[in-house]
């Protein structure tokens, strides 16, 4: 009988140890203030430097795929993968080690601060990689036509670097 009442009073502090936990968990997220997410959001600034870039894209991409005999009028959507990224310069320091026998070198690789006028530093940007091109969609008069979405997709893998699995094309409606 005190068996049966341990076991039931320890399943009992087990399921109250749990909800507890998980009490402690939701207000955690209301009583610490604002969190930080681990990946920085874009700024205003990126957001518009990315959606320009893609207008300006697919406003080229047009323009080309409108050349094309039988495309006639276009409209095309690019989904991006991730943001723009930054490249620092780095200053990197070779330190090279002989052991008995053994040769090792270490590398390692800083970034390049520069003070501000301010009194602040900031790294050393030395150019932005844009996002890459994750799909394409093209919406055309002659997308209902099999030899005239074969070459909008042929000229568009080739344009931007995408798979054609990546690449949609569908006939626009009138």
């Amino acid at each position: 009988m005190r068996d049966i009442l341990k076991k039931e009073n320890i399943l009992k502090i087990a399921v109250i140890a749990g909800l507890v936990g998980i009490v402690l968990i939701f207000c955690s997220d209301f009583m610490g203030g604002q969190k930080k997410d681990t990946f920085a959001e874009a700024s205003e600034e990126e957001t518009d430097m990315i959606s320009e870039y893609r207008a300006e894209l697919c406003e080229e991409l047009g323009n080309m795929l409108a050349s094309i005999e039988g495309v006639g009028r276009t409209k095309i959507m690019l989904t991006l993968d991730g943001t723009v990224r930054n490249i620092y310069a780095t200053d990197n320091d070779i330190q090279q080690r002989e052991s008995s026998g053994d040769k090792q070198s270490n590398e390692r690789q800083s970034c390049i601060v520069v003070r501000q006028n301010d009194g602040s530093e900031k790294a050393l940007t030395v150019g932005q990689l844009m996002p890459k091109i994750k799909g394409v969609l093209i919406v055309c008069d002659g997308g209902d036509k099999g030899e005239v979405c074969e070459k909008v997709t042929e000229a568009v893998s080739a344009a931007l670097d995408v798979t054609k699995s990546h690449i949609c094309v569908s006939k626009m409606s009138d």
